[in-house]
């Protein structure tokens, strides 16, 4: 079954979709596929209509927005036609699509907004459109991940709103005092100063975009100052630490075997867990001993690996893969009990049980991250060598991990002076 669903993939490659309606396709359909196979459905000639409908009415069940299942039945219409054009069903499965529900018209500003933003519909045109060329614009040109592109939009609609109800009916018409009030609003409500924050950056980015589009002659965002944030460092693992968490898994299994690759590979290489699960096996060389993920914006970086993550990763991929792959077929190099590409969400279960097992505190995928980098550091490594292997796209972004490590050397010095 998942040989059909990647032909299909294949296909739609060659329409050269923007990335965040691509990574919609990618997760609906797999999210389809872990259905079905928990059905006990082996092949797609043994998938009925009333599957199909039973996969629907559990979205209804879970409750989510309107937009998200008018998308997702439209990526199934398309598939469905792929495979009755294949001869892989009898018999269609969903009904007939409405005239203007067309699969080919994956571009259009309505699915956009539907995949992107989930905004209601609500207020003038003009708002409302210039929102959609924004979304478009960082989805398109600039490659954003979904979860950010999602992230932007809740921000934005949520100002959109508060315009609405000033009356405000065009971009040019929104003042430095409207702006003011707006955080105002936002401290009344109790906003986090790096909410509020991030609100205004998002603004800020947005604006920005109407001055560029020539739609607006001043931006009055650039007049306001960011909310006081307090320096937070972030939380890091110490090396012992680290190493009783990688001796955690047993490699006598399969499963075990994932685990300590997966723990091993992201220890030595600092990736974002996003990359980590989404990593292809296109994208690994063990004999030169590097990965090669795809990160923000769809920007491809080099990191190396230690020895011990190579040896691991070559041991799962040469005797715990093939049987957690069974007869299936995947290009994802880390998989899940049923032999499907491993989830965000399944990879932070995975972390939380091997954090009870060695009895380390809660942690989160991106505490490795940190561990990594000021494990790096504190050995001398280069920050701008470290930029490059986090795939940090500005160094002041980097720059934390010197504080981290100042703290550190200033506990140091004070336990170790004579006179401290």
């Amino acid at each position: 079954m998942l040989a059909e669903v990647q032909l299909f993939l294949k296909d739609l490659q060659r329409q050269e979709l923007p990335p965040a309606v691509w990574e919609a396709y990618v997760q609906d359909l797999g999210e389809l596929l872990n259905f079905l196979q928990d059905l006990g459905r082996a092949h797609w000639s043994a998938v009925e209509a009333e599957d199909i409908q039973k996969y629907l009415q559990t979205l209804k069940d879970r409750g989510i927005p309107r937009s998200s299942l008018d998308r997702r039945l439209k990526v199934l219409r398309g598939f469905n036609d792929f495979l009755l054009q294949g001869r892989c069903i009898a018999a269609s499965l969903l009904p007939a699509a409405a005239p203007d529900a067309s699969p080919s018209q994956v571009l259009s500003q309505p699915e956009l907004q539907a995949l992107l933003t989930e905004l209601a519909e609500a207020g003038p045109d003009h708002l409302d459109e210039m929102l959609e060329q924004f979304y478009h614009y960082l989805g398109v040109e600039r490659g954003l991940a979904s979860l950010t592109l999602e992230s932007y939009a809740g921000d934005l609609q949520d100002f959109r709103e508060f315009l609405d109800r000033l009356g405000r009916t065009a971009w040019e018409e929104v003042t430095l005092a409207d702006l003011q009030n707006y955080l105002a609003e936002l401290a009344a409500r109790g906003l986090a100063p790096t909410s509020r924050a991030r609100r205004l950056s998002a603004l800020r980015q947005f604006f920005r975009f109407l001055q560029q589009e020539e739609k607006l002659a001043a931006n009055p965002v650039e007049l306001l100052d960011s909310p006081r944030l307090p320096m937070k460092l972030p939380e890091v693992l110490s090396e012992s630490e680290v190493e009783a968490l990688l001796a955690a898994a047993d490699p006598s299994t399969p499963l075990g075997l994932r685990d300590a690759a997966l723990l091993e590979v992201l220890y030595a290489t600092g990736l974002r867990v996003s990359e980590l699960v989404g990593l292809t096996l296109k994208q690994v060389d063990l004999r030169r001993g590097v990965v090669r993920p795809l990160g923000k914006g769809r920007k491809e970086r080099l990191v190396p690996m230690v020895p011990q993550a190579v040896e691991k990763l070559r041991r799962y991929l040469k005797e715990g893969r093939p049987r957690l792959l069974k007869d299936k077929d995947s290009p994802f190099v880390f998989l899940n009990s049923r032999g499907g590409p491993l989830t965000r969400q399944g990879f932070w279960k995975i972390l939380r049980n091997y954090a009870r097992k060695a009895n380390v505190r809660q942690l989160s995928p991106h505490v490795l991250r940190h561990s990594f980098a000021t494990h790096l550091l504190s050995r001398g490594a280069n920050l701008r060598v470290l930029q490059l292997l986090l795939g940090h796209a500005d160094l002041a972004t980097t720059q934390i991990y010197t504080h981290l490590e100042a703290e550190r050397l200033k506990a140091a010095h004070q336990k170790a002076h004579p006179r401290s």
